[in-house]
């Protein structure tokens, strides 16, 4: 029987070959397709955002003036591009908490703000701090419900604050060097923000005068506060000139009855007969019983 004859030796070499072939053409492709790729990358508009920049030297603790700022293009870059100002307007007045040098953007989180960990800032947000701005302070005074509407305050609304202190008044009937206290009570701060509140405390926007005399009766000890709750509407301020509570006020307005001192100072009680005991109640006398419903009636 006469046996094919295979030549496996050259079918192994064309396999290699084409396999050599297809890599070579499988590299040059995806070359080609790089090349391109970076070409086309290079002849895009690079994406760029608006950022504010301090155009001068803006010194720490200090407010931004005008022209202090100017508004790049940069390039748009994820990691670098959070926190940005892109509005020179939400800068106006502003403090920054550190120094900016000419050139270096301005980041939200260099905004020095007062509120800090408390959540409320003392400046409206139409507020800003000038030469010749009111120098608004904020403080805190314990009122406590009963005297705050019964506690129902809350931050934002407006109030007027009545103090009440204690005065010394000279008895002008008795000799002299004789006096006795009395409370006094009158409205002294009017249309007052509520910042905030914790609890009984309430904190206040106020000036810089004001702030230091609340802190005064405060340390002294000497007065109570009173709030009471303004609408909304209302921003007039009362004459207070004719304004003002005392005891003996209260009691000649309404017609009262002055207290007397009794006895007088120069009389004495009148002595009074022993305190007599109750005479007991006599004895009730033994009811009669009810005749039965069967009996007949007695004879007259």
């Amino acid at each position: 029987m006469e046996m094919e004859y295979k030549d496996n030796n050259r079918r192994g070499k064309f396999v290699i070959i084409a396999g050599v072939v297809l890599a070579v053409v499988a590299g040059a492709t995806s070359f080609y397709l790089i090349n391109q790729a970076q070409q086309q990358g290079g002849k895009g508009e690079i994406q760029k955002v608006s950022v504010v920049v301090a155009a001068q030297v803006i010194p720490a603790r200090t407010p931004i003036q005008p022209g202090a700022l100017v508004v790049v293009q940069v390039p748009l870059d994820a990691a670098t591009q959070v926190g940005i100002i892109t509005d020179p307007k939400q800068l106006a007045g502003k403090v920054l908490a550190i120094p900016v040098a000419i050139g270096q953007p301005i980041y939200a989180n260099m905004i020095s703000s007062a509120a800090g960990q408390s959540g409320f800032s003392i400046l409206g947000p139409n507020e800003t701090v000038g030469p010749d701005s009111e120098a608004w302070r904020a403080i805190s005074i314990t009122i406590p419900d009963d005297r705050a509407v019964a506690g129902l305050l809350v931050a934002g609304q407006t109030i007027d604050i009545f103090m009440t202190a204690t005065i010394t008044v000279p008895l002008t009937a008795q000799p002299a060097g004789v006096y006795y206290s009395d409370l006094v009570t009158k409205i002294s701060y009017q249309d007052m923000v509520i910042l905030a509140r914790a609890g009984s405390q309430y904190i206040l926007k106020t000036t810089l005068a004001v702030a230091e005399e609340i802190n005064h009766m405060l340390a002294a000890g000497t007065v109570t506060f009173s709030a009471a709750l303004r609408p909304d509407q209302d921003v007039r301020y009362a004459d207070v000139t004719k304004l003002g509570a005392t005891t003996n006020r209260i009691l000649e307005k309404y017609g009262l009855p002055f207290p007397a001192i009794y006895p007088a100072p120069s009389a004495t009680i009148p002595p009074q007969p022993p305190i007599q005991f109750p005479t007991p109640p006599p004895t009730p006398a033994p009811a009669t019983p009810a005749p039965s419903p069967g009996a007949s009636p007695a004879a007259s």
